[in-house]
């Protein structure tokens, strides 16, 4: 297990990541991100921790949508139809979100790459860490 300078585990950090992103912190999270990316300068840790940061973005922009979206539930005969509908998509992403951050915990704990699907395509992006595909015709 890699420590930092303070004696603490680098996967602390990231779980803790995962963590804001499961309780839906940006703020929390994005702090831990720049405390991250300023003090800690590991590349592998930066990564994980953004991941947990792009995740809880996903819930926020997702439940900012649903609740601007929440005005139709206000139409006489379709408010009840647009409410049960935002309801599950919410239930939906609120639940996606949980299994991808405890998979995010438990990959992370192991000092592993998270690999959440979106997220970690980000992460590589800011890190310059792109997959060269070179098409051949044949």
């Amino acid at each position: 297990m890699r420590k930092d300078n303070f004696g603490i585990c680098l996967s602390f950090y990231a779980v803790l990541g995962f963590v804001f992103a499961l309780l839906g912190q940006t703020v929390p999270a994005l702090l831990l991100l720049g405390f991250v990316i300023v003090v800690e300068k590991d590349q592998w840790l930066t990564m994980q921790v953004m991941q947990a940061f792009f995740l809880s973005i996903f819930s926020g922009i997702a439940s900012t949508i649903i609740g601007v979206l929440s005005v139709l539930n206000r139409i006489p005969l379709l408010g009840v139809v647009f409410s049960v509908i935002f309801g599950i998509i919410s239930s939906v992403i609120s639940l996606v979100v949980i299994i991808v951050a405890i998979i995010g915990i438990v990959k992370t704990s192991k000092e592993q790459d998270a690999d959440i699907p979106v997220a970690s395509g980000f992460a590589k992006k800011a890190f310059g860490v792109v997959k060269n595909v070179t098409y051949t015709q044949e």
